[in-house]
């Protein structure tokens, strides 16, 4: 198969121009496409057309599954796909309208955390409702010194932003039983990419609650600086989605955040589909 890799501008981020998903894909042309994930964090595919057992065949070529411990907003007869939708029926919301209010890596508060998630756009919306990634690599590359030397060897105790008081600003919290599956944990502020073996920052500011043998007072304010530090333009990339984009980001080296500046407007229509895959223990 021929098809073209085009980094974009931005510190992260490529397209993949000339692949159709649906087809399954030969190991070298799945070799090449793995390598571009490594190497640019997000990958794009446009315009493709995917029924569910597709994305989650496409997906489980890099590896076992995880399921979102919102289990109410998986897809039925396809638990694996965890609906990031604002259509609602019968005045409920279908899957999870405000996903991702802050920036975060996903499932960043579970034991292994994920490797990647893939976000496939079914419906969306004329503006609004774009994704911000961000490139932790570069982040802590260019952390200043005093600020990496405080929180080198540090580990950061994680709670997803559903689980802690006020839902972090969710409209869908999580139930009581939910919130025993996913008891904080702690994992390396700064992580080692298990593939590159490059270090990234790996705390974030939706699913850290603080430092492991740290009072608040004293990591609060370390917290604060490092989040402002990752956030800041020239380490982030905007997605502008369109119908039947796939997009797959790698969790263990870049943030993203959503853009709900439009949640509650009864024109605004965004429903996506996504899968998750399974990662290791942060090192």
């Amino acid at each position: 198969m021929t098809f073209a890799i085009k980094p974009f501008a931005a510190c992260l981020g490529a397209e993949i121009i000339g692949i159709d998903l649906a087809e399954p894909l030969p190991a070298d042309d799945f070799a090449r496409v793995h390598r571009a994930h490594l190497d640019h964090l997000i990958i794009v595919f446009r315009n493709q057309s995917l029924t569910p057992e597709q994305q989650i065949a496409f997906s489980r070529r890099f590896g076992p599954l995880d399921r979102h411990p919102s289990d109410q907003a998986s897809l039925d007869g396809h638990p694996e796909i965890l609906v990031v939708s604002t259509r609602k029926e019968n005045g409920k919301y279908i899957g999870l309208p405000d996903a991702g209010p802050k920036w975060h890596s996903d499932l960043s508060y579970v034991k292994t955390p994920a490797l990647g998630s893939m976000l496939y756009a079914l419906e969306v919306p004329d503006h609004g409702g774009n994704t911000g990634f961000a490139n932790m690599y570069d982040a802590y590359e260019t952390l200043p010194g005093d600020l990496r030397a405080a929180l080198d060897g540090r580990r950061a105790i994680f709670l997803p932003g559903r689980a802690q008081k006020g839902g972090a600003d969710f409209k869908i919290g999580f139930s009581a039983e939910q919130k025993e599956r996913v008891p904080p944990v702690a994992h390396p502020v700064f992580r080692t990419h298990p593939e590159t073996r490059r270090k990234s920052v790996f705390a974030n500011p939706q699913h850290t609650i603080g430092i492991e043998g740290m009072a608040e007072s004293e990591s609060e304010p370390l917290l604060q600086r490092l989040f402002e530090h990752c956030a800041q333009p020239r380490f982030t990339y905007r997605h502008k989605w369109r119908p039947g984009d796939m997009v797959f980001w790698d969790n263990r080296c870049a943030l993203h955040i959503a853009d709900l500046s439009r949640i509650g407007d009864p024109a605004y229509r965004r429903h996506m589909h996504r899968t998750t895959i399974m990662g290791d223990v942060p090192f």
